[in-house]
C-alpha cells in the first residue's frame, strides 16, 4: 500500500548523480539503498512530456519511497511512500 504525496524535496546527490539524502518535512533522510525504477519509467513513454527520473529509495530509518527528478523544471519530488 502507498500514500501519494508529490511534495517538493531538497535532494543531495552522490558521486554517481543518484540521491544520497533528501529533506522532507524539515528533516534530512539518509538513503541506504536507491535504484532507478525502470518499471515506472515506461509508464511515461506514451506522454509527450519528458520522462522524470524515478528512484525507489530506502532510508536508514526504514522509509521506502519514490523520488522523482522532473527534468523540465529541474526539481525533485517525493512522489509516494510505501507501507
Amino acid at each position: 500500500m502507498t500514500k501519494l504525496y508529490r511534495s517538493p524535496v531538497q535532494v543531495e546527490l552522490d558521486a554517481r548523480a543518484e540521491p544520497r539524502r533528501f529533506r522532507w518535512l524539515g528533516r534530512w533522510h539518509r538513503i541506504l539503498k536507491c535504484a532507478l525504477d525502470e518499471e515506472g519509467q515506461h509508464l511515461w513513454s506514451k506522454l509527450r512530456t519528458p520522462e522524470p527520473k524515478r528512484y525507489r529509495c530506502e532510508t536508514y530509518q526504514g522509509l521506502v519511497c519514490d523520488l522523482c527528478f522532473a527534468r523540465e523544471s529541474g526539481t525533485w519530488v517525493l512522489e509516494r511512500v510505501w507501507d
